[in-house]
């Protein structure tokens, strides 16, 4: 063999050696980066179930925090409204300084606002048990305005279509038929607005009134009082008992 078929015979050999070197560095290259990508995927993957479970367990655990707390403050005020009830606080048994209360005026003159409950219902019975006298009241719901207008579409008082009138601007609601009791205060305060109309003539005059002649209302029904039977009235509630009672005029 002469020495120029060696010298061909060495350069072709190291011409084929050299593509499957870099074949190989190449293969390893990609394997690499493929091994980055899928541990990469799998952070991810992890941090984003790590996310979920986190959002879960405070989704369960704040309904539990916020029903303990209902569970409390019931055990607190056993008179209180229900969760179910609260719900329809705000268009209905809600704190009655939205109401319009005749007695309300001291308010707006710059009186320090009642600290306790103001409710508005229709007083069903006062009586006397062991030497203490009780009321009971079935809280309605008084509105005014849009609020009523929706009411009362809802509730089937309305056309289907054409205008709505909510009369003197109000509208009486009683969906829920619950009775509550509370004890009259000894020192309770009896505001009216029509007590004695008929002779009188005065309407919206605050009068004040003995707990006496307001429970004679209720038991003899006679005239010339027998309305104020069927009128609905403001009480405030301070510690459980009935302080103060206010007739709500109605025009």
């Amino acid at each position: 063999m002469s020495p120029e078929t060696k010298i061909g015979d060495k350069n072709e050999n190291v011409a084929n050696s050299v593509p499957k070197s870099s074949n190989k560095a190449l293969f390893w290259i990609l394997g690499g980066c493929f091994v980055l990508l899928v541990i990469g995927g799998l952070i991810v993957v992890g941090f984003s179930y790590w996310g979920y479970k986190k959002i879960k367990k405070e989704i369960k655990t704040k309904p539990a925090g916020v029903e303990e707390w209902q569970k409390k403050a019931e055990k607190m005020n056993p008179d209180a409204p229900t969760p179910a009830e609260s719900a329809t606080m705000n268009i209905s048994e809600e704190p009655t300084a939205k109401y319009p209360a005749a007695d309300q005026s001291a308010s707006a003159e710059g009186a320090m606002p009642f600290a306790g409950e103001k409710q508005i219902g229709y007083i069903k019975k006062i009586y006397a048990k062991s030497g203490k006298k009780y009321l009971n009241i079935d809280y309605i719901q008084w509105l005014s305005g849009d609020v009523a207008e929706k009411a009362m579409r809802e509730d089937g008082e309305c056309p289907k279509t054409g205008e709505c009138i909510v009369y003197d601007d109000y509208y009486i609601r009683n969906q829920n038929p619950l009775i509550r009791t509370f004890e009259i205060s000894p020192d309770v305060k009896v505001v009216m607005q029509t007590y004695g109309v008929e002779q009188t003539g005065i309407v919206g005059d605050n009068q004040e009134i003995t707990l006496d002649q307001f429970e004679n209302i209720f038991s003899s029904g006679s005239e010339p009082n027998s309305h104020l039977k069927d009128s609905p009235y403001i009480v405030e509630i301070s510690n459980q008992q009935i302080v103060k009672i206010t007739e709500q005029y109605i025009p």
